[in-house]
């Protein structure tokens, strides 16, 4: 065995001492790593850390590279999302199973598609599932939630009230800077009712069907069939239509669910959603982000969510940046999710 006397080593330990411990054994190329480890300066927080360590250490066959993980907290990945929203929802005293029952496809989709809006501040209310099924069970969350009535460019808009407050402070600090946040067609760019998700969703489920009729890739007699099928059966055959490249937006170039919310799933229900006009603004979206709204629906460019928090605070709520045409949305940080899946190089298919 071959020992070196280091610099470190020479200055620290007197020629009797190293004889010694040659004498015993014991490798000073060891002892001059350890040495150096106990020198290092290191931060009284990496030294509280036990995740926390300068270097490593390697010994015969035990190797350990002991590094500090990153966290949503100190600028690495974002949280999980499940796992925020799962604490969230204890709070609220429900789970994921009661909102969105992980045997049903359609609502686990839409989770990670359009979850964001259920990691929302407690100063507005959620919606308390994934699908609402009928007119009656939206009238009744609304009505629970509460909403306020503003004119905006001369078109009523309703929201939840928080998200109407800081919708009006965006706006009044856009004006400042002599531009305006306006309603995209209208009233529906805020609340919306079940029968209008439902009439949005024929705007697109019914040209899609002729054209891939025409296209010779689905037959007449599987269109009548996805025609009379029940709603919920609908949209999940859809979904299933479109791993195969049969979509249903309105450019027929990405999922239906990028385009208009299925029946019963839009965040416009929730009373938390805006179409913006002048989404195209960097400006706007800058100042929208401030006051607590976000791009949540992945290729959705008009649209904005009310989260209600501060954005250098998404990621730790398990919220992901995936950029899309030059603007960036905020969706939730689920691996291999069918949301990841739909960009390619930071564009929609």
């Amino acid at each position: 065995m071959i020992h070196t006397v280091t610099p470190v080593t020479a200055r620290l330990f007197p020629k009797a001492v190293m004889r010694a411990l040659f004498e015993v054994g014991v490798s000073l190329r060891f002892l001059s790593v350890l040495i150096i480890c106990l020198v290092l300066p290191t931060s009284p927080a990496q030294a509280r850390d036990p995740l926390y360590f300068p270097l490593a250490v390697i010994t015969g066959n035990d190797s350990r590279v002991m590094t500090k993980p990153p966290s949503a907290d100190d600028g690495g990945s974002p949280a999980l999302f499940y796992e925020v929203l799962r604490k969230s929802l204890k709070k609220r005293k429900t789970n994921i199973e009661t909102i969105c029952p992980a045997s049903d496809a359609v609502a686990r989709r839409v989770l990670e598609d359009y979850g964001a809006i259920f990691l929302a501040d407690k100063k507005v209310l959620p919606p308390p599932v994934c699908v609402f099924t009928s007119h009656e069970q939206v009238v009744q969350f609304q009505e629970k939630a509460g909403y306020t009535t503003e004119f905006i460019a001369y078109d009523e808009v309703e929201l939840q009230p928080e998200a109407m407050k800081q919708l009006l402070k965006a706006r009044a600090e856009a004006q400042k800077e002599n531009f305006d946040i306006t309603p995209r067609d209208g009233a529906e760019a805020a609340r919306r009712s079940f029968d209008d998700s439902l009439q949005l969703w024929d705007t697109r489920f019914q040209p899609a069907l002729d054209y891939w009729l025409a296209q010779g890739r689905l037959t007449e007699a599987e269109v009548a069939r996805l025609k009379s099928l029940p709603l919920r059966s609908q949209i999940a055959e859809v979904l299933e239509l479109e791993k195969s490249g049969i979509y249903f937006s309105k450019d027929l170039s990405k999922s239906i669910l990028y385009s208009i919310a299925a029946p019963g799933t839009s965040q416009h229900i929730a009373m938390l959603a805006f179409d913006v006009t002048e989404f195209d603004n960097p400006r706007v979206r800058e100042i929208l982000a401030k006051h607590g709204w976000f791009q949540t629906v992945l290729s959705d460019l008009p649209h904005f969510t009310f989260l209600g928090l501060k954005e250098k605070d998404l990621p730790k709520h398990g919220l992901k940046q995936v950029e899309v045409d030059g603007q960036i949305f905020w969706i939730p940080n689920v691996p291999n999710s069918s949301a990841s899946a739909q960009v390619i190089n930071g564009q929609p298919r």
